[in-house]
């Protein structure tokens, strides 16, 4: 299931920042690395996965002025880090 999810949440980023809305990019960057790291598999590629959808999101939040949104994604993404030193991996 959390497969399916990284699949789904993948597309659903990818498609806001293409089509330049704001929810997909929020929800879809926003819980990427959630999956990825409830896969449990590796921290180097948790951490990688943080950092590739932060800069993203908050690249395309700063381009399109929404700073509240913007505020909110770091947010997450300090969530998401979080969750990322609390987690026990595999490897």
């Amino acid at each position: 299931m959390n497969l399916f999810l990284l699949i789904f949440f993948i597309i659903i980023g990818i498609a806001g920042l293409y089509f330049k809305v704001e929810t997909g990019v929020f929800v879809g960057l926003g819980l990427i690395p959630w999956q990825v790291i409830r896969m449990k598999k590796s921290k180097k590629m948790n951490l990688l996965v943080i950092i590739i959808t932060g800069i993203a999101g908050s690249i395309f939040f700063a381009l399109i002025r929404e700073w509240v949104l913007l505020g909110l994604f770091i947010f997450i993404e300090f969530y998401n880090y979080w969750g990322h030193t609390r987690t026990k991996t595999e490897a």
